[in-house]
């Protein structure tokens, strides 16, 4: 692959807050609030610290073959058969249990929040047909797509906190550390269930479709701690303005926050545009999710053109994101104790295996 063919470090700093966003800035506002009430915020903070050390352990994992895939490294380290099984499992888990989750939860938010007389497959329909399309295009075109599109996702949140701001609390905030040590720890392991675990999948294209390489580490980096910032920022308006009990009961708690948009009676319900910006950075995590997917694929059979399986995958994505969960209340059960469970074989202990055994071959070979 040519230098110009690959994404610049920029761009690959805008995917990694992109993803780090995503479906996060839905759902971690009210599980934060939910372990750590009032004290959510703290729990944000600690998990961006904890998350760095993810990407850490990730950039240790992906620099020891930088022209590998997570795919290639796995069975370079582990052998064919175990690779295979640590690449299949991980491909369910992008595939089954992120994109198609993902668009579930896309159609879900827009049945529910804005268009209540749509029909929930069309959303589906529509929001796959252009992952699909995205991912035709190629992910340089991607790159370039989420590179224009970042100063609207920054102008909107920025508008959103502005706007929220005057209508903060103070003693929403207080006591502080009351919930106690076991709470945040939980709050936490939310926290980078949702967004730090997942950045596994980054080893996907980091570094081998990135200009510079691991040259682009501090990019890696940058992009996880921006993110996490967007999410504290949120967390802590949830709470400030709706209260820590608010927050937990509210199925999408940013959204009901961008209702109470209200400036002097003229500037009002424009919650839909707030969030767009949150549309956007959902569709490209569902996008990195899907690409990781059909190229772990496209590998583990050893087809040069990964994008022969794009239509095929997309086409079986819809019915699997409109039978992935049968009810909300199945959602919440299943992404409060069984995605966890998933997220940190995945994004922790796959790559503690793969660090070990690569000591372990540069033990036996010096």
């Amino acid at each position: 692959m040519s230098r110009s063919d690959k994404m610049t470090r920029r761009q690959f700093l805008i995917l990694v807050i992109l993803f780090s966003i995503g479906s996060s800035i839905l759902f971690i506002p009210s599980a934060a609030a939910r372990d750590v009430k009032q004290g959510a915020w703290i729990s944000i903070v600690a998990g961006i610290g904890t998350g760095l050390l993810i990407v850490l352990l990730l950039m240790r994992v992906a620099h020891r073959y930088p022209d590998l895939t997570y795919v290639e490294i796995s069975r370079r380290l582990l052998g064919k058969w175990m690779g295979t099984i640590v690449s299949v499992v991980s491909f369910i888990a992008c595939y089954l249990l992120g994109s198609s989750t993902l668009v579930y939860y896309m159609g879900n938010f827009m049945i529910t929040q804005v268009m209540r007389t749509t029909p929930e497959y069309m959303v589906h329909i529509m929001f796959t047909l252009i992952v699909v399309i995205g991912l035709l295009l190629g992910l340089k075109t991607l790159a370039l797509t989420a590179e224009v599109l970042f100063p609207v996702v920054v102008v909107l949140f920025a508008a959103l906190i502005v706007f929220v701001s005057p209508k903060i609390q103070p003693e929403h905030f207080q006591p502080v550390f009351e919930a106690g040590i076991l709470p945040i720890l939980k709050g936490v392991f939310s926290y980078m269930s949702y967004t730090s675990f997942p950045l596994v999948f980054f080893l996907m294209i980091y570094p081998s479709e990135v200009q510079g390489g691991t040259k682009a580490s501090g990019a890696f980096l940058l992009g996880s701690f921006i993110g996490g910032m967007f999410l504290l920022i949120v967390t802590a308006a949830c709470v400030g303005v709706l209260g820590a009990e608010q927050t937990t009961r509210q199925f999408y708690p940013s959204y009901a926050l961008a209702k109470r948009i209200n400036i002097a009676n003229f500037i009002t319900r424009i919650e839909v545009i707030v969030a767009a910006f949150w549309i956007i950075a959902l569709y490209f995590k569902t996008v990195i999710y899907f690409y990781a997917a059909v190229k772990g694929m496209a590998q583990l059979l050893k087809l040069d053109d990964e994008r022969v399986l794009v239509i095929p995958l997309g086409l079986l994505m819809v019915p699997l994101s409109l039978f992935t969960y049968p009810s909300s209340a199945y959602q919440l059960q299943w992404d409060e104790k069984v995605w966890p469970v998933y997220s940190i074989t995945i994004g922790l202990l796959f790559p503690l295996l793969l660090v070990a055994a690569g000591a372990f071959r540069k033990k036996i070979k010096p």
